[in-house]
């Protein structure tokens, strides 16, 4: 039994890490992005937290992970191309956004809507952030960023899986089941829903290898995410 929630422990940090470097992938460029990528920080975490998931990291992660080695030293990771970049994939004006990094819009498109795309009080962001808040998270400013953006979905998955670890950690077994209760319906329902397809569509349409990369190494926490739904407890 031990063994077990040892086992159990590190796949929940390991998947809290992997959605927390997901979701600094999406969000806006910062200056210590591009300084990880270039510096391999970033990719020494991502190895170690899918090792924390996996237990090891697969040949195709190991190949995977050394194509974006290269990429990621070279000028395209820089700041400024990376913030042209995701301005471009993702802020468009108007309603010819590349790609939506908004659940409830990204969803409207694929369902073959028309119209413009509610992007703040929409249905969906709505039970998103309903999610948020029975999990005791505070929901950001609705004026600023909308709760179903990519980045904070995925900073959600991560504090959901971290506080399953923390569960583990003190052998509170309802605790866990509570806490892994809301990573399975919040993947239901929302994250694996679209984030999938998001992944795919970034890689598609991103112009740079960095960021089809890093829709890569997204998408492979979804597989883990995916994954850990289908297991069960």
């Amino acid at each position: 039994m031990e063994e077990r929630n040892s086992k159990a422990l590190h796949r929940a940090i390991g998947l809290s890490d992997l959605a927390t470097l997901s979701a600094a992938s999406f969000e806006f460029p910062r200056a210590d992005l591009a300084r990880a990528l270039a510096d391999g920080a970033f990719l020494d975490d991502w190895r170690a937290s899918m090792v924390d998931a996996r237990g090891a990291l697969p040949a195709t992660d190991e190949e995977l992970t050394a194509t974006c080695a290269a990429a990621f030293r070279g000028e395209e990771a820089c700041e400024a191309t990376l913030r042209r970049e995701y301005s471009r994939m993702f802020l468009a004006p108007g309603i010819d956004v590349p790609v939506w990094p908004y659940e409830s819009c990204f969803r409207h498109r694929a369902s073959g809507a028309q119209g413009t795309p509610s992007l703040f009080r929409s249905p969906i962001a709505i039970a998103v952030e309903r999610c948020m808040r029975e999990a005791g998270v505070a929901t950001v400013d609705e004026h600023r960023e909308p709760g179903d953006s990519i980045f904070r979905e995925l900073q959600f998955l991560a504090y959901l899986h971290a506080r399953e670890g923390e569960a583990i950690r003190v052998d509170d077994g309802v605790d866990r089941v509570a806490w892994h209760e809301r990573i399975v319906s919040f993947a239901t329902d929302h994250a694996l829903v679209w984030m999938p397809a998001f992944m795919e569509q970034a890689a598609a349409n991103a112009l740079i290898e960095p960021y089809r990369l890093l829709a890569k190494l997204g998408a492979r926490y979804l597989d883990e995410l995916e994954c850990f739904v289908q297991e069960g407890e």
